[in-house]
């Protein structure tokens, strides 16, 4: 049947070569019995119509050869999860530099411009965003393609031994807050630490400044804050509450309580250099803000001290039981 010999041609298009007579063969044999079948029942041969109305019954060549050989993805299935998380936390890194370099833009310029901060912020972030969402995906497309062993990425070697006794729904860490974490924790440190990512010539240029009086505090500042953000990379892979880890949170969420408040309770935390604000804007209103939002920072360290403390009581209380 010349329908069916040009249907069989169009599906071995979309084959690789070396399949395309194995699978011919085998889909010639099914649509003839198929159309045989249908000949007995009717008691005569079949019109072009019927057969074409059998044909497209089956669906497009393009479907039917993607049955016998499945498209390969870019990234593969057991890979998915690790390549979601990966976009999460490099869209989430491409953020917080985003706004850093917003920010540094608007405190520079002549004028206070809101609307250009927002159109900076956005556009900036969609167009980094966009190359490094091809970067990831080449990259565990590259390791996909090539084989390579897979089980440390995938936590192949677990045992269910070591898997944590989970009795409450707020036992599994949400990826948002651990996202959130690691972002605030790394975004203080570059605050705190601008020489690491501005140039000499940008640093000279800056209108603002951290208080002298406050700088001997960096040191035990920086301290925490990498500890903070070395405790939630390991939380990244074991993303569980334990009487051990809320321990732990509890203690950095104090640590972090009592930073925030006595810098909110210090005289001053910015002052001026020798480079003009934008019109508009003054030291003062700079320092206030930044002054409250240590304020509410440090409140809400400690509503996640209370939280913290409750949740290790209610583990505590089912241990005992």
């Amino acid at each position: 049947m010349e329908l069916v010999d040009r249907y069989i041609q169009a599906v071995q298009r979309y084959l690789p070569e070396e399949n395309r007579a194995d699978i011919g063969r085998e889909l010639s044999s099914h649509l003839l019995d198929q159309l045989e079948s249908q000949q007995d029942e009717l008691g005569r041969r079949l019109t072009d119509d019927e057969v074409a109305a059998t044909l497209q019954s089956w669906g497009h060549p393009r479907q039917v050869a993607a049955k016998y050989v499945p498209p390969t993805p870019l990234v593969s299935s057991e890979l998915m999860p690790v390549y979601k998380q990966t976009l999460i936390y490099v869209f989430g890194l491409i953020f917080l530099l985003q706004c850093l370099g917003s920010g540094m833009a608007l405190l520079q310029a002549d004028y206070l411009k809101i609307l250009q901060f927002f159109l900076q912020l956005l556009f900036g972030f969609f167009d980094t965003a966009a190359t490094a969402f091809m970067v990831v995906t080449l990259v565990f497309y590259a390791y996909s393609a090539s084989g390579a062993d897979d089980s440390w990425l995938l936590s192949k070697q677990w045992r269910a031994q070591d898997l944590p006794p989970v009795s409450r729904s707020w036992q599994q860490m949400s990826t948002t807050d651990l996202l959130t974490d690691l972002a605030t924790s790394a975004f203080l440190l570059l605050i705190l630490w601008p020489s690491l990512w501005m140039s000499a010539e940008t640093l000279a240029s800056t209108r603002v400044a951290f208080n002298p009086l406050l700088q001997q505090w960096f040191p035990g500042l920086t301290a925490l804050l990498v500890t903070a953000l070395l405790v939630n990379l390991y939380w990244a892979f074991r993303p569980y509450w334990t009487k051990t880890s809320l321990s732990i949170n509890a203690g950095l969420n104090i640590l972090f309580s009592i930073s925030f408040l006595a810098l909110w309770l210090s005289s001053s935390l910015l002052v001026a250099t020798d480079n003009p604000l934008p019109r508009l804007l003054t030291i003062a209103d700079l320092d206030r803000v930044a002054r409250n939002i240590c304020l509410f920072a440090g409140l809400f360290c400690l509503y996640e001290v209370g939280r913290d403390l409750y949740r290790l009581r209610q583990l505590s209380a089912k241990a005992d039981a």
